[in-house]
């Protein structure tokens, strides 16, 4: 049985990808920083090791793998998400090397823009490049799961789509099972080189398409609703902290403004190279509202 170590597992993408890796018959490790989430992972059938997150400590746990997902956390402010790939990256490297697929979940600018947040995911892009030029990178778009979670009650009790993106900007949306998608068949694969490869799901879906389309599933008249990048910062402190909100906000306002073209990616050629497929939207829809 190979034995994949997988970064983030406590995460809600980290934990999809961890179940599916399980059900393709894989053994799931992962690093975690206490006690609690170690006892967490065991009771779904993995393994969390202790560290604290630097190259040394890393670079000993990686050596009990035959691959690596190396998926970073977004929850957390710029620095720190670049000081962990940094080590992470190092550990890899100086561990010989293993096969390791990099999922950075979010667009990734061209080149840095000034803005703390998108310099972030530059930054560790160049970071893979320098020292596992030949590491793949998914970079995911927008996932589907916002409006299944996050903005549920508002359109279930409302009828409300909230979203900063304009509602004639088309996004190729994934969810998280796509996401696990992905990474199964990347890791099965020997087709992929060095580089980014943008994720997402079959098509690109307007505001408007998407309150239409959503609409006809829930049996309901939706309205794609246009928020500011200032109320989502007021939204998302109770759940993430001042600062990180912050950060997601003036991400949220790149990618909204320049960072738009990234947002809708044709997917069809690394589909095929990966030979995955992917439920339509009124099927994830279906089952995401339990419908």
């Amino acid at each position: 049985m190979s034995k994949v170590l997988l970064f983030n597992a406590t995460g809600a993408q980290g934990g999809t990808i961890a179940s599916r890796l399980m059900e393709e018959g894989y053994e799931v490790i992962s690093p975690v920083r206490s006690a609690e989430k170690v006892a967490s992972l065991k009771e779904r059938g993995i393994e969390g090791i202790l560290t604290d997150f630097k190259m040394e400590s890393l670079k000993e746990i990686v050596a009990k793998a035959d691959n690596v997902v190396l998926q970073i956390p977004a929850q957390v402010i710029p620095s720190v998400m670049v000081d962990i790939a940094d080590n992470a990256i190092q550990a890899i490297n100086n561990a010989g090397k293993p096969d390791t697929i990099m999922v950075i979940s979010s667009t990734i600018a061209e080149k840095e823009t000034g803005v703390p947040s998108v310099d972030a995911r530059v930054k560790m892009v160049k970071l893979a490049k320098k020292y596992l030029p030949n590491m793949p990178i998914l970079s995911s778009t927008e996932y589907l799961e916002n409006f299944s979670t996050a903005y549920r009650e508002p359109i279930l009790n409302n009828g409300v789509i909230p979203q900063t993106i304009p509602p004639s900007s088309p996004v190729n949306y994934l969810s998280w099972s796509d996401l696990a998608s992905y990474v199964v068949a990347a890791l099965k694969s020997n087709n992929l080189e060095g580089k980014v490869y943008p994720i997402g799901g079959n098509e690109g879906l307007t505001g408007n398409d998407l309150s239409l389309r959503l609409g006809k599933v829930l049996n309901k008249e939706l309205h794609y609703a246009p928020v500011t990048h200032e109320q989502l910062q007021g939204i998302l402190t109770p759940i993430l902290g001042e600062e990180v909100a912050k950060d997601y906000a003036e991400f949220y306002h790149w990618q909204d403004g320049d960072g738009a073209h990234l947002l809708n990616p044709d997917t069809s050629e690394i589909r095929e190279k990966l030979g995955v497929e992917l439920p339509s939207f009124e099927e994830w829809a279906k089952e995401a509202f339990a419908l």
